[in-house]
């Protein structure tokens, strides 16, 4: 068979570009390869492995391969009832500080951030003019009296007028009113804190001249600190004054705080179906703050005698959840579950698992219906499974009751379990057992 002469058919000048594109293909075939091979290669080898029959540590399975995972036991414990929300922070008392009057500011008598205590002294406005007016008023007082205790003198000795008492009276009580409002004005140009706290950041500067009702400075007392939150009306019968809650904040992420319910509001939300709860932090150092959001925890009760698990046992698929539990032979296989509250990582088994049954809690990727496990969180080397599957029991020896018994032991040898039994009992199998003492009066007659 004559093979055909493509080069007669293609022109020379096409002969590099056909190269070019060949080495191109090739190199591009290549830099694929390169870079899909980390996110193909585990499944290549898995998919090759399980064709070959292998587990993933390269051993047969059937023939001794075994997965290694971690496995707890179902057991009972008490869960508190809980129920969840979130909340702010709010301020035990919180003003901000306002002037009254305009005018110059003359002195602020604090630092920022710095706590004060009620009556302190803040913000000092200027006040020559007010003090002036003051004075003013005071000796205007002082003359309308002196004319009044005289009007008062004549009219008691009969020869004063009943008209000149009566000015003379008005004229005083006008002069008073005169002080009173002179002396308001002077308080105005000085500004006390109405409560113990912590000052913010101030918004005005000495020498500023302000209007009135001029925001300057926020004072706030964080101790102790409030908590409001809202709770679902079909809960309004759990929850009371007195209950604890347990308070978490991204500001604190390793840090749990206890706040006591102090008051529920006398009415529900209409729009939401809510209810206001108010409870309280002590905060005695001041470290939380007024606005902070929170995650609470409010405890409404207790549920003893309930089926517990680690939450790294559960496996989600959409909204169902599932378990890998250890059978006999230590073979694995799936149970849906159902569950309920959740606690400090470990999660209420409603439905679907017993008590003393064994759930893997590390390792699940790995296994599949029916493979067998090596769990290397065993408590205790001996602890072995029973028929029943997930179901611990330890072989126990009774000691024997008499001298005679103790030498029937003696003679006759425990007979070794086969391989198999040993495998289901997730033991190694025994070797072969030395030959048996021989008793002492079987030694006598032979001698």
């Amino acid at each position: 068979m004559q093979i055909p002469n493509f080069s007669d058919k293609i022109p020379k000048d096409k002969w590099p570009f056909i190269a070019g594109g060949v080495i191109a293909g090739a190199l591009g075939v290549w830099v694929a390869g390169r870079i899909a091979e980390p996110y193909f290669a585990p499944h290549i080898k898995n998919a090759c492995r399980s064709y070959l029959g292998l587990d993933t540590s390269g051993n047969p399975r059937g023939m001794g391969g075994m997965e290694n995972v971690e496995a707890v036991r179902v057991e009972k414990g008490t869960m508190t009832k809980r129920i969840n929300t979130v909340g702010v922070l709010r301020a035990n008392a919180e003003v901000v500080l306002k002037s009254e009057t305009s005018g110059r500011i003359k002195q602020l008598k604090f630092k920022e951030g710095e706590a004060v205590n009620e009556d302190d002294l803040l913000i000092q406005f200027e006040d020559a003019d007010t003090r002036a007016d003051l004075e003013q008023a005071k000796a205007e007082f002082e003359s309308r009296q002196y004319a009044f205790e005289r009007e008062e003198k004549l009219k008691k000795s009969g020869h004063g007028a009943g008209k000149n008492y009566d000015d003379a009276k008005g004229n005083l009580d006008k002069a008073k009113a005169s002080v009173d409002k002179a002396q308001a004005n002077l308080d105005k140009t000085q500004i006390h804190a109405p409560f113990s706290g912590t000052i913010g950041i101030i918004k005005v500067d000495v020498g500023e001249y302000v209007q009135p009702n001029t925001d300057m400075v926020k004072l706030v007392d964080n101790t102790p600190i409030k908590l409001d939150f809202k709770i679902p009306e079909k809960n309004l019968h759990e929850i009371g004054v007195g209950q604890i809650a347990e308070v978490r904040l991204d500001g604190f992420p390793d840090r749990t705080f206890s706040a006591t319910v102090e008051a529920i509001d006398s009415a529900a939300e209409a729009a939401s179906h809510s209810i206001a709860v108010r409870a309280i932090l002590p905060n005695e150092n001041g470290e939380l703050r007024s606005g902070l959001y929170a995650n609470i925890s409010l405890i409404i009760g207790e549920k003893g005698g309930t089926l517990m698990i680690p939450e790294s046992a559960i496996i989600r698929d959409g909204d169902k959840e599932f378990v890998w539990i250890v059978v006999k032979d230590n073979q694995v296989g799936l149970k849906e579950i159902i569950t309920g509250t959740r606690e400090n990582a470990k999660v209420e088994v409603i439905n679907g698992l017993q008590e003393g049954i064994m759930v893997v809690t590390a390792g699940q990727m790995k296994l599949g219906g029916g493979r067998r496990v090596n769990i290397t969180n065993q408590p205790k080397p001996g602890d072995l499974l029973s028929d029943t599957p997930g179901v611990a029991k330890e072989e126990t020896k009774e000691a024997p009751k008499d001298e005679t018994q103790k030498e029937e032991a003696a003679v006759t040898p425990e007979v070794p379990a086969s391989a198999e039994d040993k495998v289901i009992k997730n033991e190694a199998p025994e070797v072969e057992p030395e030959k048996a003492p021989i008793a002492p009066e079987e030694e006598a007659k032979k001698e």
